[in-house]
């Protein structure tokens, strides 16, 4: 195999490996975590949140609605005993019966609303949580696959890299020079195959006499457009 020959398959055993490094990376990203499941999990845990607060406040709005029957149990108690003769003092029984009726009435209100608004959360979380089951369920079909996927590529990587150190081994250190001073400044790519009479990745034309040369692999040639080393 002539010297640019060897170049151009150890770029194509770079570019491979670039790619497979890259899969690899994004594969080991998504069996870290899927954003997804993570987002689900936080909405979730944001509606069980949202509902153990109700869930206190109902409660606590419960203890007093009690405490407030308490008091006008123990005030009606002593309005109809008889026990109480003084009329002032009956009629300010009566007053404080009425107010911690109204108070009373008004924590009817509140204590619907609240079980509503309970009612209301306890559905949010069971979506949320269906939702994240789904996606887990999801996530553990992709998981098996991305695992599989990840073993394939370790592989193969260590496949490719074992075959870049061999090809390197087969170069003299002028064209490993050049080369890897051009697959730094030329976006991977420092061989440019000649198609139609031209530069496969400029575009140049290139004249039959360095075609020529480029084909019979003895010398680098290259590009006068882009200064890639130029294959036939």
């Amino acid at each position: 195999m002539s010297r640019i020959s060897t170049l151009e398959h150890l770029q194509a055993v770079d570019q491979e490996l670039d790619d497979k490094t890259k899969r690899a990376r994004q594969v080991a990203e998504r069996l870290a975590g899927d954003p997804a499941v993570v987002a689900a999990h936080a909405a979730l845990e944001t509606e069980d949140k949202r509902l153990a607060e109700l869930r206190a406040t109902l409660r606590a709005r419960e203890l007093e609605a009690k405490s407030i029957d308490v008091k006008i149990k123990e005030i009606e108690e002593r309005l109809y005993s008889g026990r109480v003769a003084n009329p002032k003092e009956l009629e300010g029984l009566e007053k404080e019966l009425q107010m911690f009726k109204r108070q009373r009435s008004g924590f009817d209100d509140q204590l619907l609303e609240l079980m509503d608004s309970v009612d209301q959360a306890q559905k949010r979380v069971a979506e949320k949580a269906a939702a994240l089951k789904k996606l887990q369920g999801t996530r553990a079909g992709d998981v098996e696959l991305l695992s599989r996927e990840r073993d394939t590529l370790t592989a193969r990587l260590a496949e490719l890299a074992e075959e870049h150190d061999r090809i390197r081994a087969e170069l003299d250190a002028d064209a490993l020079r050049t080369y890897d001073h051009l697959q730094r400044t030329k976006a991977g790519r420092a061989v440019a195959k000649i198609r139609t009479l031209s530069c496969g990745v400029c575009g140049t034309a290139v004249p039959t006499g360095l075609m020529q040369r480029a084909r019979a692999g003895n010398e680098l040639v290259f590009c006068s457009g882009c200064g890639r080393i130029l294959t036939g």
